[in-house]
Order: structure tokens, then sequence, then C-alpha cells
């Protein structure tokens, strides 16, 4: 499942850099995380609460950041396993690029579930992890910029979605991070 978007912040764009690779700011942002834990330089560990349709676990979460070429982008390597709920894996390539006076971050993500996610249905997953990615992008670019905005597809702002119910974060993580999130 392949998953992309772009936000416009008005921030430089080291500083946008600095703060995709802070612990503490990543913490924050990821919807359900309970702890995420720098292990070195380019690896992190986390414990993510996650509910999609009626599966709810806690998930035990591995990232490695690849490809780091500072400030422009980085790819986000991870893994998720929530026992019986099931497991994710996936990669979240992250880019910024100088525009309008701010960064331009726009990111790819591709993942694959398996167990009992896998079961809930492809179509449900890709929903909650969309949203789920849009939920970190936004609450990232909004503790950046409280008038950041997300592009849509047409390439005009989008706004950035409203508060949504704590879904999908453990393959955000890993995407980010996952998704969600490098």
């Amino acid at each position: 499942m392949e998953i992309t978007g772009e936000y416009q912040i008005d921030s430089g764009r080291q500083a946008v850099w600095q703060a995709l690779n802070d612990a503490e700011m990543l913490q924050q942002c990821i919807p359900g995380c309970e702890s995420l834990e720098k292990v070195s330089e380019t690896e992190f560990n986390a414990l993510v609460v996650a509910a999609i349709g009626p599966v709810r676990a806690r998930f035990k979460t591995k990232l490695s950041l690849k490809d780091l070429k500072p400030p422009e982008s980085y790819r986000l390597v991870g893994e998720s396993k929530g026992g019986v709920a099931g497991f994710g894996r996936g990669s979240a390539s992250v880019f910024l690029e100088e525009k309008d006076g701010g960064t331009l971050l726009r990111y790819e993500a591709d993942f694959k579930v398996g167990g009992k996610l896998a079961q809930v249905g492809s179509r449900l997953v890709l929903g909650a992890t969309r949203k789920m990615a849009d939920e970190f992008f936004g609450a990232f670019s909004k503790a950046l910029d409280p008038a950041a905005v997300r592009i849509g597809d047409d390439g005009q702002s989008a706004g950035l979605p409203g508060s949504w119910y704590a879904i999908g974060t453990a393959i955000v993580v890993l995407l980010v991070w996952w998704f969600l999130l490098r």
C-alpha cells in the first residue's frame, strides 16, 4: 500500500530536518506513542498503542534511518510487532525542499501488514494508515508552524486534518514513519 503527502511549513529546511531527527518531537507527534527511545544516531525503538477496526494492540517498533542526505532527504525503515494482532513492515521516504520562503515536506510511504491486521481488510487498513500519516505529519508540521498547510492533490492548500481517533499508529511509525515518518 502506497501513501503520499505534502506539507508546506514556514520554517527553514535545516530546522525541519533537525525536528525530524528529534526523538522527543517525533514522540509528541506520533499518535498513541507511549515511548520512543533513540538507540543510536540511526536507530529508534518505540512502543505504540494502535487500533485498526476491531484490532487494538501495543506494537513494539524498531526503526532505522537510511540513505541520509542532510538536510534534503532520508528513508525510514521499520517493523512493528503486536503479538496476536499481527505485524507491519514498511518504509517511508521524506524529502525536504526549500519553497516559498519555507520548506515543502513530501513523503512517500509503502507498507505491508500481516496477522489479524491483514484480516481486517486492506481498504480499512489503507484508510486508517492514510489518516495516521496525515495526523502525524499534520501534528509535526503544526508543531513547527501553526499555519502549516497540507497540499492537496491539485497542488492547492487542503488545510490540516482534524482530530482523528488513534488508529494505525504503529504502521505510521514504521513508515514514518512507517510512516509513518524517512
